[in-house]
């Protein structure tokens, strides 16, 4: 029997390896991963798999909010003629790898505007009101540049071989390792990187407050 079937969420352990894991490599072998969302998803399935968790890679709209350089609040994501990639757990956790990077990308709606910050990395059924996820069904990864499909070969083949069950065991909640991004856990558990990325984040956001949702 699955023993996670009587998990409520995906243990910590887990999504500790996981996204570490999951984003350096990408990071790595793309040269920066916030083009890539669909490999980071892709990837993160693989990686779950390993650990005995069952995850699906949805598409739909996306909106989440960002900090800008005047530190004014505006949605960014893709919506319109534009979509997104996360991943659905089987516990109904959203997870999204890329939502902490997403500053690094320039916004479709208004290009000149620079972010400074946006929201931390998902890993939750409990989703904050500075994200937004309208999901339109479960995606399909069918690589049609060969350079693509080999950079993706590259990082399943090393998600495979550092993604092991005897990794975690026994690892305790203040030995984990995440990635140095901020990110948002389960039961709303923030953890912020060394830059303390989120507190400025929120500190932008208490301020200006956030506007109305494009989705």
């Amino acid at each position: 029997m699955n023993k996670n079937l009587e998990l409520k969420t995906t243990p910590l352990p887990i999504i500790a390896s996981v996204s570490r894991l999951v984003t350096r490599i990408v990071d790595r072998v793309t040269g920066d991963r916030v083009d890539v969302p669909l490999f980071v998803a892709g990837a993160c399935v693989e990686a779950l798999r390993c650990f005995g968790v069952e995850s699906r890679v949805m598409y739909g709209k996306v909106a989440w909010i960002e900090i800008m350089e005047d530190h004014s609040v505006v949605w960014a994501g893709c919506w319109g003629e534009n979509f997104h990639f996360w991943v659905a757990t089987q516990f109904g956790e959203i997870v999204d790898l890329n939502t902490s990077v997403a500053c690094r990308k320039s916004s479709h709606f208004s290009p000149q505007m620079k972010p400074l910050y946006s929201p931390p990395i998902l890993w939750s059924i409990d989703v904050p009101s500075f994200y937004r996820y309208v999901p339109e069904g479960i995606a399909e990864i069918d690589l049609v540049d060969e350079s693509d499909k080999r950079k993706f070969e590259l990082v399943l083949e090393e998600i495979r071989k550092k993604c092991k069950p005897s990794c975690v065991e026994g690892v305790k909640n203040d030995e984990l390792e995440f990635p140095n991004e901020s990110i948002l856990c389960p039961n709303r558990q923030v953890l912020d990187d060394s830059l303390e990325t989120f507190k400025k984040f929120d500190r932008a956001l208490s301020v200006q407050g956030i506007p109305s949702a494009p989705i």
